[in-house]
């Protein structure tokens, strides 16, 4: 498959072979979500292992001092030196050096500047950035991110309503139809879809074989609701699907010169390579299998040493890189990013100074970056310009105020779900409701 940006069609259930418990979370019979009906697309993107914010989101002018923050720039790689200045709502700002591939989308950001991540633990704090609902100390206390937006619209003609890419999926209280199938490497999903050899049965017998497992019966009662035995048909028809109609050819990223020159994609089978990573969760929106995708896209930013200096920068640019390249991707037929909501987090921040060992430490000022989603262009909240510590704003202008509050990761998590037709109920909080458009 050579045309990139080819859709591929689906076709009718009940056409092929086989089952696999790893549909099985999404044997339910479909139904519509509580949202408009739109056809809403979610992409949320994990750089794990905390971001130092001062490369990405929440930058510093290298021309100025700072009394509690050591820009270090001079151990830098020379690329790495400069923040790019570009225009988001209409207001100049900052982004860091790590994040020039995403200067050309710098039109559909919202940035979420200063937020209080409350922890500085990695399990804790991805526990948090995996729901946007405050954890029990390590425990996910909601429902993933995702599974809240696959209901965001009708889900019925999906065969896989969420798709999770190494990370852990939740869902707490949500149909069983959308709990996240969870890969544990985007290069999985390859082998999902290709048949693992050509059937040895006439199409007669294939045909009887498939009768007869679905005529299959189970012992629970009715009162019990939906039996096992019906999830387990539902799951099997998804796995025909899957098998049958051809969608193998979509994720050979090794035969598409042109999507791996796109993504800058060296080696196909690089199940880490964020290049990799984005270009199959392309492709798992672009064959419409699935209009929600969380995956874990970068790893690796854990640099208390003094690694800081050559990896957290790298690292960084490889993931916004193969984010901008996504992002290209779905504004083919999304240009404003209308109907399309990517967000973008780590767990933490890393300190505004450096380290005995010549890197930095975990800091609770994180930052998350959206594009699309319905929310207004411009950056909300902030953090002291001297330190990089937690400030106070006015949540209506996103600008520093004394008077006001300091952003956590609910307040998004309640604008993100209402700007897409859902209740903010379960975060307690209430939306930004000046922050959607």
């Amino acid at each position: 498959m050579t045309d990139s940006h080819l859709r591929f069609a689906r076709r009718s259930f009940l056409t092929g072979l086989g089952a696999s418990a790893l549909l099985l979370p999404f044997a339910g019979t479909g139904r519509a979500g509580p949202g408009d009906g739109a056809q809403r697309r979610y992409v949320g993107l994990y750089f794990n292992g905390a971001w130092d914010v001062l490369l990405g989101l929440d930058p510093r002018d290298p021309g100025q001092s700072y009394s509690g923050i050591d820009l270090d720039t001079d151990r830098l790689p020379a690329e790495y030196r400069e923040p790019i200045p570009v225009m988001i709502g209409g207001q100049e700002t900052l982004l860091g050096s790590s994040m020039s591939a995403m200067a050309r989308h710098a039109d559909v950001m919202t940035i979420f500047r200063g937020v209080n991540m409350n922890t500085v633990a990695h399990p804790a704090g991805r526990a948090y950035v995996n729901t946007f609902i405050p954890p029990s100390g390590v425990v996910p206390k909601g429902d993933s991110m995702g599974t809240r937006m696959a209901t965001a619209g009708a889900y019925d003609d999906l065969i896989l309503p969420n798709v999770s890419v190494g990370m852990p999926t939740f869902n707490l209280a949500f149909p069983a139809d959308v709990t996240g199938v969870r890969l544990q490497r985007a290069t999985d999903m390859s082998d999902l879809v290709t048949p693992l050899q050509a059937s040895p049965f006439s199409p007669e017998t294939l045909a009887a074989l498939q009768a007869a497992q679905d005529e299959v019966e189970g012992c629970v009662h009715d009162q019990y609701g939906a039996r096992p035995v019906d999830d387990l048909r539902t799951a099997r028809e998804r796995m025909r699907e899957l098998l049958e109609d051809g969608y193998d050819a979509a994720f050979d990223l090794a035969s598409d010169t042109d999507l791996r020159t796109r993504y800058g994609i060296t080696n196909p089978n690089d199940a880490n390579a964020p290049a990799v990573i984005a270009a199959t969760v392309s492709r798992l929106l672009e064959t419409g299998l699935t209009r929600t995708v969380t995956a874990q896209l970068q790893r690796g930013l854990d640099t208390h040493g003094p690694e800081w200096a050559t990896l957290q920068p790298a690292r960084q640019r490889a993931g916004f890189d193969a984010m901008a390249a996504l992002i290209d991707d779905l504004r083919q037929d999304d240009p404003q990013m209308d109907r399309t909501t990517v967000v973008v987090f780590s767990e933490f921040a890393r300190t505004p100074k450096i380290n005995g060992r010549g890197g930095r430490d975990h800091h609770f000022a994180g930052s998350v970056l959206v594009c699309g989603g319905g929310l207004r262009r411009g950056v909300c909240g902030a953090t002291v310009e001297q330190t990089l510590g937690l400030a106070a704003i006015d949540t209506a202008t996103g600008l520093p105020d004394p008077g006001g509050r300091v952003l956590l990761p609910e307040d998004i998590g309640a604008t993100l779900a209402e700007a897409a037709g859902l209740s903010p109920d379960p975060f307690r909080t209430q939306p930004l409701s000046d922050w959607i458009a």
